[in-house]
């Protein structure tokens, strides 16, 4: 499947899920109580008659975050194929310290949507999302140091990112790790480390991991 299937695959999952409601339900009305069957006076308390009378206070509406508008914006342009707006909004979120826009904008940047691929700047907003523990970032800047795309190749540096993924469940990280360390190809062999992460795959699911367990191990 191509890289632009799969970034607007990723897209509609995760569009989907952030176009949540986030206005204040109207409270429910207060119960009414019985009439009580006591006189009740023609005239207000001698305390009451002379107080100022007060505008209701209305409940203050929670605010929004800085970025939520521009990232809304962005992801309508994108749903609507206008990437260079989709790119955008996505960009002033994500300087806003929003780690899923910093994500998308590497995204965007590495396969060349809405502007002329970059990868020395993807890796700018991979590491920026990725620093905020952001699973897809982490594993992108491991690619992307695997790969030597945009920077130098640096194989210690793919197999940190590569592990801080896998620690955080992402199975394709896991199986990165294992295979790394079972080939010694960012520091001596490893087997020991290669089983451990295969292992976690396998347990996560993966098919590949379980099958590599059984002709390796």
């Amino acid at each position: 499947m191509g890289s632009r299937v799969m970034l607007k695959e990723y897209m509609s999952k995760f569009l989907q899920a952030s176009g949540k409601n986030r206005g204040k339900h109207e409270q429910p009305p207060e119960p009414l109580h019985e009439e009580s069957h006591e006189e009740i006076s023609e005239s207000p308390p001698e305390t009451l008659q002379n107080a100022p009378l007060e505008a209701p206070q209305e409940e203050p509406q929670e605010a929004l975050p800085d970025w939520q508008t521009d990232f809304e914006t962005g992801r309508d342009a994108f749903r609507a194929g206008d990437h260079p707006e989709a790119l955008a909004a996505f960009l002033r979120a994500a300087g806003l310290g929003h780690p899923e826009s910093q994500f998308l904008c590497g995204q965007m940047y590495r396969r060349g949507l809405g502007t002329p691929a970059d990868d020395k700047q993807a890796l700018v907003w991979y590491r920026r999302a990725a620093k905020q523990g952001h699973t897809g970032s982490q594993l992108a800047c491991g690619s992307i140091y695997e790969e030597g795309r945009g920077t130098e190749m640096d194989l210690r540096r793919a197999l940190s990112w590569y592990e801080l993924a896998a620690r955080q469940g992402s199975v394709e990280a896991q199986l990165k790790c294992g295979y790394m360390y079972h080939g010694g190809r960012a520091e001596t062999r490893n087997p020991k480390k290669a089983r451990r992460w295969l292992e976690a795959a396998a347990e996560n699911g993966s098919e590949e991991a379980r099958l590599f367990l059984q002709e390796r191990f």
